[in-house]
């Protein structure tokens, strides 16, 4: 068995191949899932102790014939309505069920967050639970305390991690859930939906870790209902609908083969979902591509012209960034219509809305349109937008969500003359800069908000960087040990506790010539005095300052420094070597108590 799933697949029965090709990670062949469904708990039960005195029932297929594969680091989306399979490809990707027929190969081990909960005990603490998918997953008793501390840190539940799990808000959950996830630091990663659940800041955390874990090789595959989630972080897409593939491909043309089919759904069922109020993510195109005409509805209005204009109102695909812009759009009604709802969406070249508005949400009243009656619809706006390729789409629509005439991706345009911001936006501003000096004390408080969990003694390994600041290089194991390279100049933050007497740093020299030219490093905590020393060889040197009063209970500023650095390549004479200006190899920052 692969080692999975830190929640559901731990416990699972589930064998799994490992994958033999090397550049594929995932490989999904010709995978069906079928459940037989019963007319009664009874039968079920019946049939799950003894299936040959059972009969009738129906099968029900979750997923027929489904095949992909998946590189590392890559990013797979997974669109489609309830019911369509998608959970239930993630369980199987998990080992949480098995599949009918097919194969399901993975190379490496799988942690998911499918269902919250899951896997976890719900009488046992947020820390025993941590610590018992740890032990399940085969760690050592000192990898699991290391990766406890990790899951703290990043959940922030703080006192909540002693309290039973059944105690949990569904946020909570989501938190304890996705920290242990990433602490087992796997090769695939599973999401379904958990994010929606949690709040705003810690699911940008969590977005901001998987692109981190795409960039270190991690696979992802991810479920969610939101499109633009979808648009922002996956390189691919799939579309699933009553257990098949629909669409397979670039998310932006997945996204809009699904929203596409979702919106001639509600269309055909004349205005009942009465859930609809806001236009679909769909993908705007290249300027200068191929592109089909994309709109649907039922025609009883139709849009007959539209237009993006300038601030003098002529036709142009340029408009400078900043300036007034104008959309306009023409509607010919076959039909009498009360109050239509007239749209405009704007949205960049990856499928992302910017900025969407209609005469509903403006509260404007639209009136009453005879049989062969025409409007002409005017939306004038700064166009605060950054520089790049944005698209407007126009829609009429009825306040249930029934679309007379939607078309996407209408008018392509380009945005240019943003030469002072960057991003999406290009939002009028003022700049107002204050020279002053800071108090100590001001600085103190400062760190004590933005390191309330900073550690009195740390090793500079992974966990540890958000500790770090200034020239550090990337983390290195050297045994059951961490430690970094740092430049001319870097500093850590540490927690000095009541009993601290120093503050000290482990750290060696690795400069070829310093037997002849030593190399001089000095160490400083906050604004205190400065400790230096000299080193003529590359052996491990500590170097400490005292504690002063001021300093106990509180978070302090370490500062190390090095007269100068070195550069491996040029000492080897190996024009495509290591690059780095080195200054000192660091393995501990802390404070030291006298016992």
């Amino acid at each position: 068995m692969v080692p999975g799933d830190w929640f559901s697949c731990a416990h699972a029965a589930f064998s799994r191949t490992r994958c033999e090709t090397m550049t594929t990670v995932v490989d999904v062949r010709s995978l069906t899932k079928r459940y037989r469904v019963f007319g009664s708990p009874f039968k079920r039960l019946r049939a799950a102790v003894a299936p040959a005195s059972v009969r009738g029932g129906r099968d029900f297929t979750a997923l027929e014939d489904v095949s992909f594969s998946l590189e590392p680091g890559s990013a797979l989306g997974v669109v489609g309505p309830n019911g369509a399979g998608k959970s239930t490809l993630l369980k199987v990707l998990g080992g949480i069920v098995e599949p009918t027929s097919g194969e399901v190969l993975i190379r490496g081990t799988v942690a998911s967050i499918i269902e919250l909960g899951a896997g976890f005990h719900p009488d046992f603490t947020g820390r025993q639970n941590a610590l018992l998918n740890a032990e399940i997953l085969g760690f050592t008793q000192a990898q699991a305390l290391r990766a406890y501390e990790e899951i703290a840190r990043f959940c922030e539940l703080g006192q909540y991690l002693e309290m039973p799990v059944r105690t949990y808000s569904s946020g909570m959950f989501v938190r304890l859930a996705f920290a242990v996830a990433v602490s087992a630091h796997p090769d695939v990663l599973l999401v379904d939906e958990a994010l929606a659940v949690g709040d705003a800041v810690f699911a940008h955390r969590c977005l901001a870790r998987i692109r981190e874990m795409r960039r270190a090789g991690v696979t992802i595959v991810f479920v969610s209902h939101d499109t633009n989630m979808i648009l922002g972080l996956c390189d691919r897409a799939i579309y699933l609908d009553r257990g098949r593939l629909m669409s397979d491909g670039p998310p932006k043309d997945v996204v809009h083969a699904y929203l596409l089919n979702v919106a001639e759904r509600l269309t055909a069922a004349d205005g009942t979902d009465g859930n609809v109020t806001r236009f679909h993510a769909v993908g705007a195109v290249e300027r200068d591509g191929a592109r089909d005409d994309k709109r649907f509805g039922s025609f009883q209005a139709v849009i007959t012209n539209f237009s993006v204009e300038d601030g003098k109102g002529r036709a142009t695909d340029k408009l400078i960034s900043g300036d007034p812009a104008r959309f306009r759009m023409n509607v010919h009604f076959d039909t009498v219509v009360d109050d239509p709802i007239f749209g405009l969406l704007l949205k960049n070249r990856f499928g992302v809305e910017i900025f969407g508005t209609n005469t509903m949400l403006r509260k404007q009243a639209t009136g009453r349109f005879e049989h062969d009656q025409t409007a002409e619809v005017v939306f004038d706006l700064p166009l605060h937008l950054g520089a790049g390729i944005y698209s407007a789409s126009f829609a009429v629509h009825t306040v249930e969500g029934h679309y007379y005439d939607y078309h996407t991706d209408a008018a392509v345009f380009e945005v240019t003359g943003v030469v002072e911001t960057i991003g999406l936006l290009n939002l009028p501003t003022e700049v107002t800069v204050t020279q002053g000096l800071a108090k100590e004390t001001g600085a103190a408080e400062m760190r004590e908000k933005l390191y309330p969990d900073a550690l009195q003694v740390l090793e500079p390994g992974p966990a540890e960087l958000r500790f770090l600041a200034g020239d550090w290089y990337g983390a290195e194991r050297n045994g059951d040990h961490w430690q970094r390279w740092m430049g001319r100049s870097a500093w850590a933050f540490v927690r000095v506790g009541e009993e601290a007497e120093t503050v000290e740093v482990r750290f060696r020299s690795g400069h070829p010539d310093v037997a002849t030219h030593p190399v001089r490093a000095s160490l400083r905590v906050d604004r205190g005095d400065e400790a230096c020393t000299e080193l003529n060889h590359t052996e491990w040197t500590t170097l400490e300052v005292p504690v002063t009063p001021t300093m106990r209970g509180r978070v302090v500023k370490v500062m190390l420094t090095v007269d100068r650095t070195w550069v491996p390549s040029d000492w080897n004479n190996d024009e495509g070597g290591d690059p780095r200006a080195l200054g000192l190899m660091v393995a501990r920052v802390g404070a030291k108590d006298s016992r």
